[in-house]
Parts: structure tokens; sequence; C-alpha cells
């Protein structure tokens, strides 16, 4: 009787394995709000109004692809329990993903200097533009089709709603810090595998495990995130600093 205990019970965490390793992600950008010189709980409303958008807008793309099969979900790894036809571990994967990548983003502001860049607008037309390269060779690639749309949306908006913020260090560093929990986390997601990706909707360049789309989603995920945060965050400035 305890063997069957004791097996269920691994089983049971095996198929959690998603959920936790989200879990990961968050806990100590959480932990670590509350530190003084970041406060990043301060920051929780302009936070929580950038993932309403582009949490909810990524979601739904989410549940239509792995609907017409761009890609699944292991239920030995993921778990069976599914809502709207994705794992909970995905649902959590939108909420711990923007809190600890808006951390780091808040990290570098509060513990380094400003400088700015002198990056022209057209600059990030021009780099959305290049994606479209690979596109026409593969068209019949829908997820690297999709992708490369969401990009080009991502630079667009980059370059005319908050231009002067991705000038800054601040955001340069932090994204780029932003790819390391993202090399090691989405590395693991794609190895084990938790995440399998149809051949037919990928062009199947993988550095090691991770397909070269997914760099792409990573960056406009993260990209978007921090466009609305900064617009949103302007708002609650003013409230914030009367605070303070």
């Amino acid at each position: 009787m305890t063997f069957c205990k004791l097996k269920i019970s691994k089983v049971k965490c095996k198929m959690a394995l998603y959920f936790w390793l989200n879990f990961l992600v968050i806990i100590f950008p959480f932990l670590l709000s509350f530190d003084k010189k970041v406060a990043f709980w301060r920051r929780w409303p302009p936070l929580l109004l950038s993932m309403l958008v582009v949490s909810s807008s990524f979601i739904i793309w989410d549940i239509i692809v792995t609907e017409i099969g761009h890609w699944s979900f292991s239920e030995t790894l993921a778990g069976t329990f599914k809502l709207i036809n994705l794992p909970l571990g995905e649902w959590f994967f939108f909420i711990a993903v923007p809190y600890a990548t808006v951390f780091i983003y808040e990290c570098v502001r509060a513990y380094s200097t400003e400088k700015m860049l002198n990056i022209p607008r057209y600059v990030f037309i021009i780099i959305g533009s290049i994606g479209f390269i690979p596109m026409f060779f593969f068209l019949d690639r829908g997820y690297t089709v999709i992708m490369v749309i969401v990009f080009f949306i991502t630079m667009l908006l980059v370059s005319f709603l908050v231009h002067e913020k991705f000038q800054s260090s601040w955001t340069i560093i932090a994204l780029f810090l932003s790819y390391i929990p993202f090399l090691i986390f989405n590395g693991v997601f794609t190895f084990l595998p938790i995440v399998s990706y149809s051949s037919e909707a990928i062009i199947g360049l993988r550095v090691i495990s991770i397909p070269i789309e997914d760099f792409f989603y990573s960056f406009s995920l993260i990209s978007l995130y921090y466009v609305f945060y900064s617009m949103f965050r302007e708002r609650f400035s003013i409230k914030i600093k009367r605070d303070e």
C-alpha cells in the first residue's frame, strides 16, 4: 500500500512539473519584490494592466494554435487538467514570465545609471521588416508565419509608442538579462519535452532544443510587456511619487 501511494505521489509530481517550473520562475522575484530599493510591489498596478493586455492576447493565440496543432503539451509532464485546452502550467506561464521579466527591468532601473542610446526610430521598423525575408520561403509553416507577423507588429509598437524607452540602457540590459532565464527554462521545456512542436508548423532550425521561432516569440512577448508596462507606469508614476 505504501509503495502504491509513493508511486501515485511521484506521478502527480511529474504531471505537475510544468507548473512547478513556472513557479520557480516567479517565486524569487516575488520574494524580492519587497526590497526597499526596488519596491516592486508598488509597481503591481501597471504590471497587472500590462499583463491584462499582453497575456490575454497571447493566451488567445495559444488556445487557437494548440487547437490547430502548431504545438502540444505532454500530459505526463504538463498534467491532464486543462482549462480551454491549455494545461494549468501554461496559464501560469503568462503570469510568471511577465512578473519575472518586469522585475528584472525594475532591478536594472534601481541598481544602474541610465544611458540613452541613439537608436533612430526607423531602425526598429527595419529590424521588424527583415523578419519577413525567411517567411517568404516558409509560407506553409504556420508558427513561423504568425511569429514573423507578431515580431513586426512588436517593432512597430516599439517604434511609435515607446521609442524613447527602448533607447534606454535600462531596457536594453533588462532584455538581455531576461534571455538568461529564457534559455534555461525554455531549454528545459523543449528538451524534455513539455512542449512539442509540429514539424509542419516550424522551420526546424533549433538552438540545442529550442526552435528558432521561440527566440522571436520570447523577444516579442517580453518587449510587449515592456511596451505596455512603460506606458502604464507613467500613468501611475505621479501617485507613487506622492506616496514616496
